[in-house]
């Protein structure tokens, strides 16, 4: 084995020497970061110092910043001048925010004006709070007149927010609207009430129908609440908090299952029932058929006391085939018993309505009595269907007003009698309807009874001879018929005594 023979003193040498280049190239990597970071802090430094937001005192001495405020504070105040709404501007100015509040010159124009300006000072005061304090700010409190059409104004409270930018040396602005907007009646001068948008107590019941089927449309499972939805109890024209909207409507709602508080409606899904002068015109344009044409004559056939299972299903082949819809009063005990029937109905586009449960005379039973029969069939037709019946028809056309106030729904008589249930004859029920039938009429028949099924292709054949156009009574009605009202035509409708 070889030894290593260098000595020790040469091995020290080496490791002396590393030592020492090693040092240089320490010393030489520290000065070269410490150049680097001083190079950027200059650069940095330069930087921010041409950048340097100006504090609200350097302003004074900004003649670019002068011109651009004095031409915002003009353009502000031409923009008030142009308004509609005649205002007068209180102004004050605390640190760097100048704060401007327009205010209504003729004040008893607008009935709830306190609480505009109740709720115009809350938000300045909340956009105030959370402005900076270290930029120069223009508050602006006004109240926007919005012109719904002729009959409805609106006041709405507005704070525009203008705050300089040292960057662009410009200001931005921003827009806040007030959450409540006042509507007034132009004719009334007054605050607008549920009696100016929906005018009448009918009105508001059709209302109700078209809540308790969304609300009913709205839940997983309708069958489950749907007694609680029928018992809810009726909104009222003077009794219901509301939100008007020049589209649509919010109306507070009595506890219910849903646990909804409000329920929203546009316009067009109740455009029968409201007033078009206090809405936006485009909210329920084409929401109505077209009026009938004065020019044709028109017709609706409509059926009573069914489903019967040996006979509507033959009325509805013979319907099929000659292109007819139909309307059909249905019982609700015969509606529990052939669901599958009453389904088929309506999904061949027939109107499926209510005839009460079991077909008693209404006017000589108790109230109770008159809420059960509607009720359990209203619940046994939703069952078959998923919808509520919108109109009724009356055992034996008996009905008052007290009786039409708990029906709650439009109520269908009729002005041509097939008395079908009389003779039992086909060819009497073809004669008796020819010699009876007159224009926007209509008709009774009954599905239950085979004579009918057998005179109604022949019926039809002959009122189309004579030039009738032949429609469910919904739509001869035009899609508007309301509660406490009869209706024998479309020409033909009565207030019920």
């Amino acid at each position: 084995m070889e030894r290593n023979n260098h000595p020790r003193g040469t091995r020290n040498s080496r490791r002396e020497k590393k030592k020492r280049v090693f040092s240089k190239k320490l010393a030489f990597a520290s000065i070269l970061t410490i150049s680097i970071i001083l190079i950027c802090g200059g650069v940095y430094a330069t930087y921010a110092m041409q950048h340097k937001p100006k504090e609200a005192s350097e302003l004074e001495d900004n003649s670019d910043f002068e011109q651009k405020e004095a031409a915002l504070l003009t353009k502000i105040r031409d923009s008030q001048k142009q308004e509609e709404l005649e205002s007068t501007e209180q102004e004050k100015t605390e640190g760097n925010i100048q704060t401007l509040t327009y205010e209504p010159a003729a004040s008893d124009s607008i009935p709830q004006l306190e609480a505009i300006k109740t709720e115009l000072a809350t938000l300045m005061t909340a956009t105030e709070k959370d402005s900076s304090k270290k930029t120069a700010i223009k508050l602006v409190g006004h109240i926007k007149m919005l012109k719904i059409n002729d009959q409805v104004i609106g006041y709405q409270p507005v704070v525009d927010t203008y705050t300089w930018d040292y960057n662009d040396e410009d200001w931005s602005e921003k827009t806040e609207m007030g959450k409540n907007t006042a509507f007034v009646n132009q004719k009334t001068k007054q605050p607008l009430t549920l009696q100016d948008i929906f005018m009448s107590e009918a009105n508001i019941l059709a209302v109700q129908q078209v809540i308790e089927q969304t609300l009913l449309s709205e839940s997983s499972d309708g069958n489950a609440i749907i007694d609680s939805i029928l018992n809810m109890p009726e909104i009222s024209l003077d009794g219901t908090a509301f939100t008007y909207y020049s589209d649509k409507i919010s109306l507070g709602l009595p506890e219910n299952p849903t646990g909804k508080t409000e329920i929203t409606l546009p316009y067009k899904d109740i455009a029968g029932y409201i007033n078009p002068e206090f809405v936006d015109p485009t909210a329920i344009q084409g929401a109505l058929p077209e009026p009938l044409d004065p020019n044709k004559k028109y017709i609706s056939l409509t059926f009573d006391d069914g489903p019967n299972p040996e006979t509507t299903p033959r009325l509805l082949d013979i319907l099929k085939e000659k292109g007819v819809k139909a309307t059909f009063f249905m019982l609700g005990q015969n509606v529990v018993k052939h669901e599958a029937l009453v389904k088929r109905v309506a999904e061949e586009g027939h109107e499926v309505a209510s005839h009460s449960y079991s077909h008693p005379q209404l006017t000589s039973v108790d109230a109770q009595r008159v809420k059960d029969e509607v009720q359990k069939t209203d619940k046994a037709i939703y069952h078959a269907i998923g919808k509520l019946p919108t109109d009724f028809r009356p055992p034996y056309g008996a009905v008052n007003k007290e009786v039409a106030k708990i029906i709650g729904k439009p109520i269908i008589q009729w002005s041509v009698d097939s008395q079908d249930w009389q003779s039992h004859n086909a060819q009497a029920i073809i004669k008796r309807i020819d010699e009876t039938a007159y224009n926007d009429t209509i008709v009774l028949m009954h599905d239950i009874h085979p004579e009918t099924v057998d005179a109604v292709a022949a019926v039809i054949d002959c009122l189309r001879n004579e030039g009738y156009e032949i429609l469910p009574s919904k739509e001869l009605l035009g899609k508007k018929a309301k509660p406490l009202h009869m209706y024998y035509g479309s020409k033909d409708e009565r207030p019920v005594q």
